[in-house]
């Protein structure tokens, strides 16, 4: 089997088809896809203009003589008839280049019959056949607003041709047959001035329709409609002709069945043999047999001229077929066909029979088909020259699209020559290298989607992450108590490396929510010191590689705090994550990209990195208390021993006695806060808690504010000895206290917290970490309010005349001439702060 190349070029897409029906319409092409829409193509434009829409999908149409109207019949049994280019409505106009949809309403209906299989239109005369009670019926009816010219002619209301009966049930290839349309085409001689006029219809030379169709439908030019059967039978009749009796007078049919094929007709139509060759009738079946009908000329033997029959077989099952000049050209449905007719002719011409058989295959007169390499065309339409000479074929494929096939000048001269065995090495080689070529682009094509789409899902993972945090933010504002699903938490721990004790803070990295935590995300922790850095705060980062942290699990990480001289509490810790986009990435995969597509890798390395806070959390000094075991009695504080008692005793334990006095002792300092009982029953949900237990309970909820893993087994009265960061001894102690001249109603008892220290920064640090507690405490939303306690007013009175006069002894201590604070008063500054907490402050 030879080939050629041609030009494919798609005009539309419409969808996947199983079937569909195309026909040119001037410069349009009227398409039918088995729907309820009829599409009006206008090829030079590449556009849809009209759609026609019905109430059903569409299985067989026809165009009239003058093409202005189309006959449409559906699944719903209606015969409808509607013009191909109906006047655009208002609305239509405004669109533009949108298609023009009209629908066809029940007022185009012509006939409804559930019998008719197939139509053709000729002469202004509708055309239908029917199978009904075993019986072929052919019916006419005339097109609204077309009157016929010959009116000296009698139409037949109808007239049928058995069907194929008798067959056994089990044979399905035969029910098959009988299901599928007949085909319907319209024939004039050549020297009508009819069949000038429709040039849609085809023409046979005058000799070949006298003998094909007798000599009354020749005398008169009354156009032929030629049936093809499913079962292969082609039956004819004449258009226009008187009534025919018989010899007893009754009316006899004009149908003759001239040929059988045993096939299914696909096709009907007429080619011209040679130049100026007589033209031959051409019916092509599903199966692949192909007839051409032509004539024989009178011969020098004094015959006279009769038709000749010639059969060729094709590979099969043809789907469509068209013809043009010598050439017919089918679609098996995987691939289109060109065919030589004259070549069969030629082959043929030898043999004296009046049928003829030429097969594909006889090498005494081989005639082969031309492969043109286009699949899957399902449709076609009549063959066009194009301005350069070359043939034109509008096909349409299974997957939807409209294509315009264009064939070399002259596709018999543009087969593939025979290549001698040094060439088609040669061309071996070269289709391989063009293979390998391909190869490795489509491997290159292929490394890039995967590279895309593995970039593409760990950037929707990141997102995913993202949404889920900010979701988070937003509800842990409304809601105090909702817990992130991923968050931090910080506890303070004391370590001891190479004997020196050191203060670190151990951060987990808790993840509850159904994401993974996978490479490339990092977990950023801010020290920030309370004071700015104007005042000797400082802040520091520090930044903590995630490998994977799966659903559920905690990642532990441990930094130090700053030392003891640079250390100032509270410190707040700001924690985020960070997740650079370069991680999107491996450095396999960004080597590859940098290479590839610089635009996307600059993209990566210029956008850096996306950060999202989790929660700030603040370490004060009851989380930083390095907490020991209290004294037996638990009234005293620790002996703090200072360096030169340290000193003092070294040298006593050598027998060496020295005569320096001894230093002052220093008194402890002491500040407490009170608070309401009731107010730590209901905050603390412990309601039917005693006095003593409370004080435990109390005490327990300062030491475990953020650090959880301490203070639970330590707190086991109401006294907590420690030391600070300082690495001064404090001591924690709370017990109930009755205050009897606070309320006008009663006593009030109150839990009161002591802090003691030889340290001032020491008490200081720890009263405002307790107040802050306190604060929080109170701050609680989800807890119940208290009622408001009456306070004396005396009580009251007191505190403020207090409170004033220390005031009035700090405005006292001002420069009055700028207002600053005189340096050589810090004695006095410091005695002021110890009678500003001699009373404590009360917490109701």
């Amino acid at each position: 089997m030879e080939g050629v190349r041609c030009f494919v070029e798609c005009l539309a897409d419409f969808g996947d088809l199983l079937s569909a029906k195309v026909m040119c319409h001037g410069t349009d092409v009227i398409l039918s896809t088995r729907t309820e829409n009829i599409f009006v193509f206008c090829v030079q434009e590449r556009r849809v203009k009209t759609v026609l829409q019905f109430e059903s999908p569409v299985t067989s149409l026809a165009l009239s003589a003058d093409q202005c109207s189309l006959c449409a019949l559906c699944d719903n049994n209606l015969l409808y008839s509607t013009t191909v280019s109906p006047q655009p409505s208002s609305f239509s106009a405004e669109q533009g280049d949108d298609p023009v949809l009209s629908v066809v309403s029940k007022d185009s209906v012509l006939v409804k019959d559930g019998n008719i299989r197939s139509i053709a239109v000729a002469e202004d005369i509708l055309i239908t056949v029917s199978l009904k009670e075993s019986f072929w019926t052919f019916h006419f009816c005339e097109l609204p607003r077309c009157l016929t010219s010959c009116t000296g002619f009698q139409n037949p209301a109808g007239f049928q041709v058995p069907a194929v009966t008798g067959f056994p049930h089990d044979d399905v290839d035969l029910q098959d047959r009988m299901g599928l349309a007949p085909t319907l085409t319209c024939f004039y001689p050549n020297s009508s001035p009819k069949g000038c006029a429709c040039k849609h219809h085809p023409r046979l030379d005058p000799l070949l329709f006298r003998l094909l169709f007798g000599v009354d439908a020749s005398l008169i030019n009354s156009p032929i409609i030629l049936c093809g059967l499913p079962d292969g039978r082609l039956v004819f009749f004449p258009l226009f002709l008187p009534a025919l009796t018989g010899s007893r007078g009754q009316q006899k049919a004009p149908t003759r069945i001239f040929y059988s094929l045993e096939q299914p007709v696909v096709f009907i139509g007429a080619s011209v043999v040679g130049d100026q060759g007589p033209r031959c009738l051409v019916v092509i079946g599903q199966n692949g047999r192909i007839l051409l009908i032509t004539t024989n000329q009178r011969r020098s033997d004094g015959k006279t001229a009769d038709c000749r029959f010639i059969e060729h077989m094709v590979q099969g099952p043809v789907v469509c077929a068209c013809v043009d000049g010598e050439h017919l050209y089918y679609s098996t449905g995987t691939n289109l066909y060109c065919l030589s007719l004259s070549k069969i002719l030629i082959a043929s011409s030898s043999s004296s029979s009046s049928v003829t058989t030429v097969s594909e295959g006889d090498s005494t007169r081989p005639v082969r088909t031309v492969c043109l390499n286009v699949c899957r065309v399902i449709a076609l339409t009549e063959p066009s020259i194009s301005p350069a000479g070359c043939v034109q074929l509008l096909a349409v494929s299974l997957s939807g699209r409209l294509l315009k096939v264009t064939l070399p000048q002259d596709s018999d001269k543009a087969k593939v020559s025979r290549l001698t065995s040094s060439q088609a090495g040669q061309k071996i080689k070269d289709l391989l290298a063009g293979i390998g070529n391909v190869w490795e682009r489509t491997t290159a094509v292929k490394q890039q989607l995967e590279l895309k789409n593995n970039t593409l899902k760990r950037l929707n993972h990141v997102l995913n992450i993202c949404h889920l945090l900010l979701n988070s933010q937003k509800k842990t504002q409304e809601v105090c108590d909702l817990q992130p699903s991923i968050c931090c938490q910080v506890a303070a721990k004391w370590s001891t490396l190479l004997q020196k004790d050191s203060l670190v803070v151990t951060c987990t990295l808790e993840n509850h929510s159904s994401y993974a935590l996978d490479q490339g995300w990092t977990l950023c922790l801010q020290v920030q010191s309370s004071l700015s850095v104007s005042a000797g705060g400082s802040s520091r980062s520090y930044s903590f590689a995630l490998t994977k942290l799966d659903c559920g699990q905690k990642a532990e990480v441990t930094l130090p705090l700053e030392s003891e001289c640079d250390l100032f509490l509270p410190v707040q810790i700001h924690c985020s994550l960070v997740y650079n986009l370069q991680s999107l990435l491996n450095p396999e995969e960004y080597r590859h990209l940098s290479t590839n597509d610089t635009s996307l890798s600059q993209l990566l390395t210029h956008t850096s990195c996306i950060c999202l806070a989790l929660n700030t959390l603040t370490l004060d000094w009851l989380d930083a208390l390095q907490i020991g075991e209290p004294t037996p009695n638990g009234d005293n504080i620790p002996k703090q021993i200072s360096a030169w008692e340290s000193i003092n005793i070294l040298l006593n334990s050598r027998q060496i006695h020295t005569t320096e006095p001894a230093l002052p002792k220093t008194s402890p300092h002491t500040v407490a806060v009170h608070i309401s009982s009731e107010l730590l029953r209901n905050r603390l949900s412990l309601p039917d808690c005693n006095a003593a237990l409370l004080c435990i309970s109390v005490l327990k909820w300062l030491l475990c504010g953020s650090s959880k893993s301490e203070g639970e087994v330590v707190v086991q009265n109401p006294v907590v000895c420690a030391r600070g960061p300082d690495r001064h001894a404090v001591r924690l102690l709370t017990k109930e206290v009755i205050l009897r001249d606070f309320r006008s109603d009663g006593p009030l008892s109150v839990v009161e917290v002591r802090v003691e220290s030889v340290s001032m920064s020491a008490v200081c640090g720890l009263h405002h970490a307790v107040l802050r507690r306190v604060q929080a405490l109170l701050n609680d939303s989800s807890a119940k309010p208290e009622k408001s306690a009456e306070l004396r007013g005396q009580y009251l009175c007191d505190a403020v005349r207090h409170m004033e006069s220390l005031y009035k002894d700090l405005q006292d201590l001002r420069d009055p001439a700028g207002g600053v604070l005189k340096t050589s008063m810090s004695e006095s500054l410091f005695r002021l702060y110890l009678q500003l907490r001699e009373k404590p402050m009360v917490i109701v």
